[in-house]
């Protein structure tokens, strides 16, 4: 696959910034989605980086995500708390909800909170792993809209939830924060909408066609065409109804007309001292990762390792961008008259493929 870069986050952030700006997205907002679409590629999460751009921009520009982001008080319960993002940005409605509900767990020990009306939020590591920074256990789900329906209950052909993914997040002072981030789908939708731009074939076991039948082919895997399937069969449409009943049911929107999501933090002094819990996860992170490994595995690492390791790497040599990609970036800057230094300097027509 023929790649532009490598590109500075730095820019490149800025660059999207500048995009979303041109739709009519307000600053702050626009900041923050920049960053967290960027930081997803500099994590290889394609899924959740540049490839949502054009989604987007066009919802933006139809008015479908208001701007600037409005989160308020529905209800609080002291440890629960019910927001409502009015159809604002769902990168900074999970951004500010996690933020309460850190705050809130450093009194009470533990905070829950639905958000209703919200929209997609891109990875969702992003969310605890900023709970772990401020030394919390955190804990995120998204369920989506009809609109954003791709799996269908298991044996059936109707797609009815989306991907359900889910992130827990914990702090480690000897280490990145131990971070699962999963969707609750063989593989994300986002990955995809990359095979379609790229011409490249789905994995065995990622997704179904109208019939019900396991297809390879991109173009086959998402609705009206076919459906993903669900992570492990059964277990992940199992997964994927509690996550349904924790974010949309009791957000007490069923059906939803947009996104909903459950987000906590758990604060670890609560049940043990902080230095009891980092001795404890220590031991437990030795145990793991000395054992015998695999042929060909150069080592065994924890959850969120390697995405942190990848972050790293992005910011010391740059990011690669598939040049199908890269195209179509530069397509929707001309549309909207946003000119920048990055795509006069990476022109995939000039040749400039890695």
């Amino acid at each position: 696959m023929a790649e532009v870069g490598p590109i500075p986050a730095a820019e490149l952030t800025d660059l999207v910034r500048a995009l979303l700006a041109s739709a009519g997205v307000v600053e702050a907002d626009a900041a923050l989605v920049a960053a967290h679409v960027v930081d997803a590629e500099e994590r290889d999460c394609r899924s959740q980086g540049l490839v949502r751009l054009s989604a987007y921009l066009g919802w933006a520009r139809r008015g479908a995500i208001a701007s600037p982001t409005s989160v308020t008080v529905e209800r609080d319960g002291d440890a629960v708390l019910v927001l409502d993002a009015h159809n604002g940005w769902g990168h900074v409605a999970a951004t500010e909800a996690m933020a309460r509900c850190v705050d809130r767990a450093s009194r009470t020990g533990v905070c829950l909170a639905v958000v209703r009306n919200t929209n997609h939020m891109g990875r969702l590591g992003a969310y605890v792993e900023a709970a772990a920074a401020s030394g919390m256990i955190g804990l995120i789900a998204c369920a989506g809209n009809p609109a954003s329906s791709w799996v269908a209950p298991w044996g059936g052909t109707q797609p009815v939830f989306g991907t359900n993914p889910l992130a827990i997040g914990f702090p480690r002072r000897a280490g990145p924060p131990v971070v699962v981030d999963i969707s609750t789908t063989q593989g994300a939708r986002g990955n995809v909408l990359l095979a379609q731009k790229t011409g490249a074939h789905l994995p065995e076991g990622w997704a179904f066609n109208a019939a019900g039948n396991p297809t390879r082919d991109p173009h086959q895997a998402l609705p009206p065409h076919g459906t993903l399937a669900p992570l492990g069969g059964h277990k992940g449409y199992a997964l994927a109804v509690a996550l349904e009943i924790l974010c949309g049911v009791l957000a007490g929107i069923w059906p939803p007309a947009s996104s909903a999501n459950f987000a906590g933090a758990i604060s670890v002094e609560a049940f043990l001292p902080r230095e009891t819990y980092e001795r404890s996860l220590a031991g437990l992170a030795r145990e793991i990762t000395s054992g015998p490994r695999r042929a060909g595995v150069d080592a065994i690492r924890l959850p969120g390792e390697g995405s942190a390791a990848r972050k790293r790497r992005s910011a010391e040599r740059g990011l690669m961008v598939p040049a199908e990609l890269w195209a179509e970036i530069g397509g929707l800057a001309a549309g909207a008259g946003v000119a920048h230094p990055l795509l006069e300097r990476w022109e995939v027509s000039r040749g400039d493929l890695g």
